[in-house]
């Protein structure tokens, strides 16, 4: 089962097909993956004069998350205007929310639009890569054969691989399982029983999409989750061609939702605005939910933005519906058809959605790819505790650069903010190796040493490690190693300009016996 589980299917209209014939196996930079983070390094890369990379991406499409996520109700979470880099801005969401294929659409005209597409390698799933200290590059191993690269830039995603449960019975269900983030078009869930597992950011938009067709839907619950109203806000066409024709009008709207969104992250250090949030949160709940049973269950015994609020103005209501069961304490075995919670109750189910979350840091995939001269993993390096300076740099992995790297990303604003930061950073570091003639770079362990210890005193007054949860921001610890814990603005100044006084730093040629050309800025548009 997990194998077709865990398959990523073609996309209906893919941007390109896998590449099967000829092309240049050597590059200065080699980015794994092309969704907005990986895309958005390709930009960073173009806009400083860097034209020798390639972007290897395993599937035949580009988009990452928003190319593999089609389950009904699938959308962003965070407001449209921020979702989308400044690069190339999109002044054509419908809604304030936008939905999902909307944002896969806006992913394809990037690729398109900037000349992107050429430097990507579709169906170059990296199986592994090692350093090779003898010729100064990367080798990267794929279906399509071995890549060289003197830079890799790891941008495969923070939400790119499903987490399933260890349960036991589900191998053995008769019946249709597959993950959210895999959804299988093919099956039909009208008029069926369904078990959704999980009550996280996918499900509070799944749920309300498959109560009105489902015969029976049996939520099993592991926590609930705060929710807050959904300012949903569709986007009149006039506002469209305003926003298409004024940049600066663009502008002026960018910044008052950014400013709105990080004083929402403020919760993670403020008690105060998280009490007051709380308490939108639950007359949100009480205005919705009726049922005094059924409203205990939904509300959570952990502080607000302990794991990620979330927004819906419609998982409350379908939730108490008459053919909408809630279970407590999660799935905890399958028997047969049966689902068995962790609180006693079963169902019997005709199918099963899995909404498990995904496999993060030292358990994603990628970590197990990524090897040291002397074969060790960067999930063995890692241990149970992932880190990096800045999130992007580790030592011992010459010339690699991580993109939403430990405690490098934010649950409240948007994710990309801090992947252009990132990117530039590498694009800025890799125009100063051609600059001063570096072959290779790795960031001295002191130095990553003291950045961790800040980040944990910085962490250690945060909610992520106070609220009273547990979620996927912590360690088998509890301490945070996902979210950057102070606002945004502080993440982009730090990571404004690369500096090589916190590396350890080799002079040289290349392994390709070329040396590192200075390389002359060019200016890329901005297309609406």
């Amino acid at each position: 089962m997990t194998s077709e589980v865990l398959r990523i299917r073609r996309s209906a209209e893919p941007a390109g097909e896998p590449d099967t014939g000829p092309s240049p196996r050597h590059s200065r930079v080699a980015v794994v993956g092309a969704g907005f983070t990986g895309l958005a390094v390709g930009l960073a890369l173009l806009r400083r004069g860097v034209h020798d990379f390639v972007l290897l991406e395993r599937a035949d499409d580009v988009g990452g998350v928003w190319r593999d996520n089609t389950y009904p109700g699938v959308g962003v979470d965070t407001p449209s205007p921020l979702y989308q880099l400044r690069a190339m801005t999109n002044p054509g969401w419908s809604d304030l929310y936008a939905p999902g294929h909307e944002v896969q659409d806006y992913a394809r005209r990037l690729a398109r639009s900037t000349g992107l597409l050429k430097h990507i390698r579709f169906g170059a799933d990296v199986d592994s890569t090692r350093w090779d200290p003898a010729a100064a590059c990367w080798r990267i191993e794929t279906p399509l054969g071995e890549f060289t690269a003197n830079v890799l830039v790891s941008a495969a995603g923070l939400v790119a691989d499903p987490k399933l449960p260890d349960v036991p019975g589900l191998a053995e269900f008769d019946g249709p399982v597959f993950h959210s983030a895999r959804w299988d078009h093919s099956v039909d869930l009208t008029g069926k029983r369904v078990a959704v597992v999980g009550t996280g950011a996918t499900a509070i938009q799944l749920i309300p999409e498959l109560q009105p067709v489902a015969a029976e839907l049996h939520v099993l619950q592991r926590t609930p989750a705060w929710i807050l109203p959904k300012p949903e806000r569709p986007v009149g066409d006039l506002t469209r061609r305003a926003l298409a024709a004024t940049p600066v009008l663009s502008r002026m709207q960018f910044d008052v939702i950014y400013v709105g969104a990080e004083i929402l992250a403020a919760t993670r250090r403020s008690r105060l605005l998280r009490d007051v949030l709380t308490r939108v949160g639950r007359r949100h709940l009480g205005a919705q939910v009726a049922d005094p049973r059924l409203r205990a269950q939904l509300t959570p015994d952990f502080a607000y933005a302990c794991k990620r609020p979330l927004v819906s103005n419609d998982y409350l209501p379908a939730m108490c519906a008459p053919n909408a069961t809630l279970h407590t304490g999660g799935l905890s075995r399958v028997d047969g058809r049966t689902v068995v919670a962790g609180d006693g109750t079963a169902a019997e189910v005709d199918a099963i959605v899995l909404t498990t979350g995904f496999e993060v840091g030292a358990t994603a995939p990628i970590a197990r790819r990524i090897h040291d001269a002397s074969g060790r993993s960067l999930h063995d390096h890692w241990g149970a505790y992932p880190r990096a300076y800045l999130g992007v740099n580790v030592p011992d992995f010459p010339n690699l650069f991580l993109m939403q790297g430990p405690n490098a990303t934010s649950g409240a604003s948007s994710t990309l903010l801090f992947s252009e930061a990132q990117a530039r950073y590498v694009a800025d570091a890799v125009c100063r190796m051609a600059d001063e003639g570096i072959r290779a770079l790795d960031v001295r362990p002191e130095v990553e040493e003291r950045w961790t210890r800040r980040i944990r005193r910085r962490s250690a007054r945060t909610v992520y490690e106070t609220g009273g949860c547990s979620s996927y921001y912590q360690n088998a610890d509890g301490f945070n190693v996902v979210m950057w814990p102070a606002n945004t603005a502080e993440y982009q100044l730090r990571t404004r300009r690369f500096r090589t006084t916190p590396f350890r730093t080799e002079p040289g040629r290349t392994g390709a016996g070329r040396p590192l050309e200075p390389l002359r800025p060019v200016r890329l548009a901005a297309t609406a």
